[in-house]
């Protein structure tokens, strides 16, 4: 699934509101195109930190194996494995997240509210996320993101809540021009926009990001700050460098390393800082990548995580593998397969809504959304697929 978060439960309140925030790069990336979804997603993650402390997450996905539901955390700090956290997911009929809550495991070992996110669409496009965490029996509104897009230039627009009203508080401005993508940052103070910090986004021919240059705003001009070099080999980049502004020179500041799967997608990370003129194994935000370039980051020195191909999942008697097209669908999608017999398309609570013995379905009476697509064989056989309809 398209929605992807940090492990928030090993963190501190003010790093998770960070984390949080930061998912404004990841929508407006995908808003340019830069991401897809993927039929393989994370089943299983663990990782450890430089205190040897050990983290596991369970993800769990509803009965039609597509939606991610819940993320559950658990810690073990030598004394066995213990539960600390679980993130969980609503959706609305398109398939858009329009809330994620965080609980933490109370002293009993139950879970109480922690933080929510709410999320509210304009069509197919993110437009407000409001932040709220858990006080006295309440949600008590934290912070609000609000997007607008205009063409080639999206910002977002951060607001604090006060006690009583919102207030702007920090404003980013994405521009994209070719390959590059930059971020200016700019924080409100005496009644105007202050410039804070940039960021230069460079792509590659896949739309992948290759290379991020964070400048920060002195004065009266840019200054470099950092740079971080993702070292690809094909399509995957085994190594991601950062390095440091000394003022004249970049000097080398951390490495990430990776081993991937088959399919491209990274299943071991390590995290190192340059310590002299060696190497050493030192914490920090380990981004694994899946093989269509979506991300969850897991902040220790080492982690591993088990992905399963949702397409693979309780299929039992199947046709043989069946190609679907085009994706998402708008008007008719074609089905490719042999020994075609008929094929059905279901609602997600199951109501069959569309049923033909051609291998091109008119689709055009159904809303925007996600269904199940039911395809058959002569013998009886069938195999179901999740479809978008556009």
């Amino acid at each position: 699934m398209a929605v992807l978060v940090m492990a928030l439960g090993n963190v501190s309140f003010a790093q998770r509101k960070a984390e949080l925030k930061s998912n404004a790069n990841a929508n407006v990336l995908k808003h340019y195109g830069v991401r897809s979804e993927s039929n393989i997603v994370p089943q299983t993650a663990q990782w450890t930190d430089a205190y040897n402390d050990h983290f596991r997450v369970a993800y769990t996905y509803d009965e039609y194996d597509y939606y991610l539901m819940e993320e559950f955390y658990e810690r073990d700090e030598g004394d066995g494995w213990m539960d600390y956290y679980r993130v969980s997911y609503d959706y609305d009929f398109y398939g858009n997240v329009i809330e994620m809550v965080g609980e933490m495991a109370d002293m009993t070992g139950g879970m109480i509210n922690d933080y929510k996110a709410s999320y509210t669409y304009d069509g197919d496009e993110l437009s407000e996320v409001i932040y709220q965490y858990w006080s006295n029996g309440n949600w008590v509104n934290d912070t609000k993101e609000v997007y607008n897009y205009n063409g080639d230039v999206t910002t977002v627009l951060y607001w604090e809540w006060n006690g009583n009203n919102w207030s702007s508080d920090e404003l980013f401005t994405y521009t994209r021009t070719d390959n590059t993508i930059e971020l200016v940052m700019q924080y409100m103070e005496g009644g105007a926009w202050q410039n804070e910090g940039k960021q230069i986004i460079t792509l590659n021919f896949n739309e992948r990001v290759t290379e991020i240059l964070e400048q920060e705003w002195e004065g009266t001009s840019w200054v470099n700050d950092e740079l971080t070099t993702y070292n690809y080999e094909g399509d995957v980049f085994p190594s991601k460098t950062i390095q440091e502004w000394n003022g004249s020179a970049w000097e080398d500041n951390k490495l990430f390393t990776y081993e991937y799967d088959e399919n491209g997608n990274a299943k071991h990370g390590e995290s190192k800082e340059k310590l002299g003129s060696q190497w050493m194994i030192a914490d920090g935000d380990i981004e694994m990548f899946f093989g269509d370039g979506n991300k969850i980051v897991y902040y220790g020195y080492i982690v591993d995580v088990e992905y399963v191909d949702l397409t693979s999942v309780n299929e039992n008697n199947a046709v043989p593998s069946f190609m679907v097209y085009p994706v998402p669908a708008h008007g008719e999608v074609f089905i490719e397969t042999d020994g075609f017999q008929k094929a059905e398309i279901y609602g997600l609570t199951g109501q069959k809504l569309v049923e033909s013995l051609s291998e091109k379905m008119n689709v055009s009476s159904l809303s925007q959304g996600v269904y199940l697509l039911k395809v058959y064989d002569r013998e009886g056989n069938s195999q179901t697929q999740r479809i978008i309809v556009k």
